[in-house]
Parts: C-alpha cells; sequence; structure tokens
C-alpha cells in the first residue's frame, strides 16, 4: 500500500513574472533607447520549503493537525496488508466461503483507504495552500526589493525554469538562492509560541 506523508509540495512562485512585470514600460513612455544594464540571477525556490523559517513553522502546524488522519490511514493500510498476507498464506487450508468472505472485507477496507486517502490529501492540499498564500504573497514583494537592492534586472526562478525547459545552463555564480533566503528570514523573522505554564 502507498504510505502518506503529509509534506509541503515543490513552489511554484512566479519570481520571473514579477521580476518581468516590474521592468515593463508604462503605457505612453517614451521607450528606453538601450536595455536596463544590470545583472541576472537564479533563485531556487524549491528550497524554500526547507529554508525559509515562515514556511517550515506552517509545515509543522499542518502536520501536527493532520497527524491523526494520516495515523488513521496507515493503521487502515497495516490492517490492509495484514489481510492480504493472511489470504495468501491461509488460502489452502481455509473454507472458500471463510475465502470469500475475507476477500470481501479486503475489498471493502480498500475502498475505504482510498476514500480517506483521497479526502485527506484534498483537505491537506486546501489547508497548505491557505497558509501558505500569505507567504507566497511576501515572498514575491520581496523577490521586486530584492532585485531592485541588487542591480538585478532579471531574477529567474531556476526550479520551475529547469522544469519547463526554459532554463538549460547557469552559472552556478548566478545562484543567489542562499542569499535570498537568508535575506527574507531576516526581515521576516519567526516567532515562536512561548511553552503553556505546566499545572502546579
Amino acid at each position: 500500500m502507498k504510505l502518506y506523508k503529509f509534506t509541503l509540495i515543490a513552489l511554484a512562485l512566479p519570481l520571473l513574472a514579477v521580476s518581468a512585470l516590474a521592468q515593463q514600460p508604462v503605457a505612453g513612455a517614451a521607450k528606453p533607447a538601450l536595455l536596463p544594464k544590470g545583472k541576472v540571477a537564479v533563485v531556487n525556490t524549491a528550497a524554500f520549503q526547507e529554508q525559509v523559517d515562515e514556511f517550515k513553522q506552517k509545515i509543522e502546524a499542518l502536520n501536527r493537525q493532520f497527524e491523526p488522519r494520516v495515523k488513521d490511514v496507515q493503521a487502515l493500510a497495516d490492517k490492509i496488508n495484514a489481510l492480504e498476507t493472511t489470504i495468501k498464506s491461509q488460502s489452502q487450508v481455509l473454507t472458500p466461503a471463510k475465502v470469500a468472505e475475507m476477500t470481501e472485507n479486503l475489498d471493502t477496507m480498500k475502498r475505504d483507504y482510498q476514500r480517506k486517502s483521497e479526502d485527506l490529501q484534498a483537505d491537506a492540499g486546501r489547508a497548505r495552500d491557505k497558509a501558505f498564500e500569505p507567504i507566497t504573497g511576501k515572498l514575491s514583494k520581496f523577490a521586486e526589493d530584492y532585485t531592485a537592492r541588487h542591480g538585478l534586472v532579471l531574477l529567474v526562478d531556476l526550479a520551475n525554469g529547469v522544469q519547463s525547459g526554459t532554463v538549460l545552463w547557469f552559472d552556478p555564480r548566478s545562484d543567489v538562492t542562499k542569499d535570498f533566503i537568508t535575506e527574507y528570514n531576516k526581515a521576516n523573522p519567526v516567532t515562536t509560541a512561548a511553552p503553556k505554564p505546566t499545572p502546579k
């Protein structure tokens, strides 16, 4: 059986689109005679899920929220595996009626597992999207500010670029992922909740 663990999928932040929009000329304005001078850099948004403190905090909260349901689905998967093993190993000694009964129970459990797994994935996905929406908005705005501060004319989302085939090669020296994340975490510190006092 497939085991489920709720984890953050790779983010697809529209950093490239944001950077491109920031450079678009205003309608009716005079076109620049030359292309803007500046640097091009890449940022790997796939690293955000593990290194941006706000995301890590949200993931931990979501994992705590969905842990009981994940355990329930896992327990059902274990029961299915055990019943399948029993049917295979004892089919020669059990009566055909008993094998048929166990097979029917197995089919019912598999349908229940499928439904619970799909519901868990859907609910967890909605909760994740809702939790991450404010952070992705902040990251997009931060990307605009970051490009301006560092004289970048283009900031390419490396994760999406490689996946879509629009980035074929890049100089590793142009990768600003570590610096971008460090600056973002510094500008957006995560506060941890104070531990609850233990009753006396």
